[in-house]
């Protein structure tokens, strides 16, 4: 009897020294299938966020070129660690896309003959125009009407007869953030936030030439050091004179009054003084990629921004 109960217990520790066995290797795959999956997943998410940015960053530049789009695509996608293949970027008129794979090694799934895996992710943006709100609103303001990109246009004039900046009156000037001069140039060089809507802005009258002259210099300075700033063609959201203007029905040709703002435009700060000594800023119009809220289906004066839809 007492050797049976021997041979029982030693039966039974053979039996669970097997079952601890197999315990231990379920544990290790478990282990592995964790870590693994979970590295993967974490890499999916890394490559997804990159693409995004990296997408969302080409599209600002869509409006420049295609090829210049590209390029900011794959540079900030390095940025975040990941090599995207140019054969991997894809772009239209109004979309950049990009669908890529990359290889994750993995960790403890090699116990089982799997030394890796590959992980895609796939992003796209486009632009959509009509700006209604935005950050960055210069309270420099044009009547709304018809303006070709690329053509010259006065910034700073009288409403009305922008030959004639000597009348007084209303000198194409809102006061967003306040009605003194100095406000003025704190709007010019730091903008402010607005929106399309039915309710009416002050204008801001006299010309304060002073205030107005060091605000767009301030602008055109700050791009000394940017060789793609200096031509309205090349310029893109980095380059700070290009600004955002707003759009308004119609000034007063005298004193002051309200405006309603019904849109934006850019414009590419071309001279201060472009005469000599009158008085005056002239820029160019644009089409022009920015943040800020856009809804479809209205006024598109050359303004987009970008969206994710993949």
């Amino acid at each position: 009897m007492k050797n049976k109960t021997k041979a029982i217990f030693r039966e039974q520790s053979g039996i669970a020294m097997i079952m601890v066995a197999l315990s231990m290797f379920m544990l290790v795959g478990f282990t592995a299938f964790v870590v693994d999956v979970g590295g993967l997943y974490f890499e999916k998410s890394s490559l997804q966020k990159s693409l995004d940015a990296a997408v969302l960053g080409g599209a600002q530049v869509l409006t420049v070129s295609e090829v210049k789009a590209e390029e900011v695509a794959i540079d900030l996608a390095s940025d975040n660690g990941f090599t995207i293949p140019e054969d991997d970027v894809t772009t239209e008129v109004d979309t950049i896309k990009i669908h890529t794979t990359v290889n994750k090694e993995l960790m403890f799934a090699r116990i089982f003959g799997f030394e890796n895996s590959d992980v895609s992710a796939i992003a796209e943006a486009q632009i959509q125009n009509t700006l209604t709100a935005g950050e960055g609103i210069v309270p420099v303001a044009l009547e709304e009407g018809e303006y070709s990109p690329g053509a010259e246009y006065p910034l700073h004039f009288q409403a009305g007869n922008p030959n004639n900046s000597s009348i007084s009156g209303n000198f194409g000037f809102l006061a967003i953030d306040g009605p003194g001069g100095n406000d003025l140039k704190e709007g010019i060089m730091y903008g402010a936030k607005r929106e399309v809507n039915e309710e009416f802005e002050w204008t801001k009258t006299g010309l304060s030439w002073g205030n107005v002259r060091s605000g767009f210099e301030y602008r055109i300075e700050e791009d000394n050091d940017k060789p793609h700033c200096q031509q309205y063609s090349t310029a893109d959201n980095t380059c700070n004179r290009i600004i955002t203007v707003p759009l308004v029905e119609e000034f007063e040709v005298n004193g002051k009054s309200m405006v309603r703002i019904v849109g934006f435009a850019a414009i590419w700060i071309e001279a201060v003084n472009p005469n000599g000594n009158d008085k005056g800023v002239t820029g160019r119009f644009i089409d022009y990629v920015r943040g800020g809220t856009f809804e479809p289906g209205g006024e598109d004066y050359g303004i987009s921004g970008v969206k994710l839809i993949n």
